[in-house]
């Protein structure tokens, strides 16, 4: 996520904050366990209008009292101030994702139609390795719609070498392919 938008410059502000008061690891550490927390009906239920924002504020800091970074909870006070709580999960995940690149790791899902064995997943990790470098995390899924091969999702992108996939784009070519009136002529 680029740094210009919402999520990427208060993500951004907290981990400055954090760095100023030597919290990094703590804050980033809160901002995971607070992201778990934070489901859509609970941000829908605490950004309702009939609640009021002190109410809203007053039930985030009581329940995350003791639990989570003074900063973490402050940076939810001020979103429920500004009306963007909305935009709280986005933030806090753009906070850990920028904490995690800047000390070089770098979360991999691999999704495969299978569960993979420790062979295949120590050559994907080898070879995913000398591609992103030596901060790579394999977070294994598995999808049997895939039919076979892999589907890796890092950060923004995404490399799908599923044969689903395959079958899609023959398809694709296939119905695209100009057919000739000629070819029933016989």
């Amino acid at each position: 996520m680029a740094a210009g938008t919402v999520a990427g410059v208060y993500a951004q502000a907290l981990l400055e904050l954090a760095d100023e008061r030597g919290k990094r690891t703590a804050v980033v550490t809160s901002c995971r366990e607070v992201a778990e927390l934070l489901t859509g009906a609970l941000i829908a239920s605490l950004d309702d209008p009939r609640l009021g924002k002190a109410r809203a504020k007053e039930a985030v800091a009581k329940a995350l009292a003791g639990q989570a970074e003074q900063e973490v909870l402050d940076l939810l006070l001020l979103l429920i101030d500004r009306n963007r709580l909305a935009d709280a999960p986005a933030i806090i995940a753009e906070a850990v994702r920028s904490a995690e690149v800047q000390v070089g790791l770098v979360r991999v899902r691999v999704t495969s139609a299978h569960p993979l064995t420790a062979a295949e997943s120590g050559l994907i990790g080898e070879r995913l390795k000398r591609a992103l470098g030596p901060g790579v995390v394999i977070e294994a899924a598995t999808d049997p719609a895939l039919i076979a091969g892999i589907v890796l999702r890092f950060g923004d992108t995404q490399v799908d070498a599923s044969v689903r996939r395959q079958l899609a784009d023959m398809k694709q070519t296939i119905l695209a392919a100009p057919v000739s009136s000629q070819l029933w002529d016989g």
